[in-house]
């Protein structure tokens, strides 16, 4: 893992792997407060690198010191259950994939998301909120087959897995999350992080249509409403085609008074949502003239 000022949340995530694993490699990107003094506490090894705006430099300097098999990447933030230990253990004895998707459980207050999930009173491990919002990487791998993180924000070996053709299975074993809980002083600081860390992203990756969709996000968290819908355009142009991102579109023009673009927005993604249910063909005519409108 790597990590920076977790000391909040690093000994419950140590806690939540002992037993499981062999050896526990964290790299520090510049910890102020007494997160190494934990990380030490607990055996792991603690290398340092100082931060660069780039996700995959530590996370792939973490990843070359492993002496391991098989590789489970985590946050400080985040747990594994108990109850899991032996299934990860199990995946080990897998002859087949060289990689495995898991979910990661994103709790946080009550969300009109689409893929907001309610879990009830006992679902959280904490107790904390009603529900979570799921994400799914690859985090549990085979050592010794070159994969590495690509990307300087949102940072995934998956690029690497497609392109080398790597057999992968997806594992039921979800990582717990909790999304308050940020390293940041303040929302405000939040929000600047990653609208810096998008916009190197597509420096990086002009052509890469995730990277445009990941710049939106960070762009719609800042208030930036126009700027979002440029960037949602790019992304529809190098092929996204998401029904949230429509959804997000909608949104952003709503609030910048164009109602009719809105409409259109939302009609699309219903329509992608929906395809059975629905008549209007997203590639018309008329979808393009309010892209071309943006």
């Amino acid at each position: 893992m790597i990590m920076r000022d977790n000391a909040k949340t690093l000994a419950r995530c140590l806690d939540s792997v002992l037993g499981l694993v062999d050896e526990i490699i964290i790299v520090d990107t510049g910890s102020k407060d007494n997160s190494v003094d934990i990380a030490k506490s607990y055996g792991a090894k603690v290398l340092f690198d100082p931060w660069q705006d780039d996700f995959s430099r530590p996370r792939n300097i973490g990843i070359k010191q492993a002496l391991c098999k098989w590789i489970f990447i985590m946050d400080p933030d985040e747990i594994i259950l108990r109850k899991h230990h032996n299934d990860i253990i199990w995946l080990t004895r897998d002859k087949k994939f060289a990689a495995f998707w898991i979910t990661t459980f994103n709790y946080g207050p009550m969300s009109y998301r689409m893929d907001y999930k309610l879990v009830g009173p006992d679902g959280d491990p904490l107790n904390l909120f009603p529900g979570y919002v799921p994400s799914t990487k690859t985090r549990f791998f085979k050592n010794g087959l070159g994969i590495r993180f690509e990307g300087c924000w949102h940072e995934l070996v998956d690029y690497y897995i497609r392109r080398n053709k790597l057999l992968q299975g997806s594992a039921p074993i979800p990582v717990h999350h909790w999304t308050a809980e940020i390293a940041q002083k303040s929302s405000k600081a939040k929000s600047d992080f990653y609208l810096k860390m998008g916009e190197k992203k597509v420096r990086e990756w002009p052509k890469h249509a995730q990277a445009w969709w990941e710049l939106a996000t960070a762009e719609m968290i800042a208030g930036l409403r126009k700027r979002a819908s440029h960037s949602l355009k790019k992304a529809f142009d190098l092929g996204f085609n998401r029904p949230d991102m429509y959804f997000s579109l909608s949104r952003c023009q709503r609030f910048l008074g164009n109602t009719d673009n809105a409409d259109l927005a939302f009609q699309k993604g219903v329509c992608i949502q929906y395809p059975a249910l629905t008549h209007v063909d997203p590639t018309k005519k008329q979808l393009k003239v309010l892209l071309d409108n943006i």
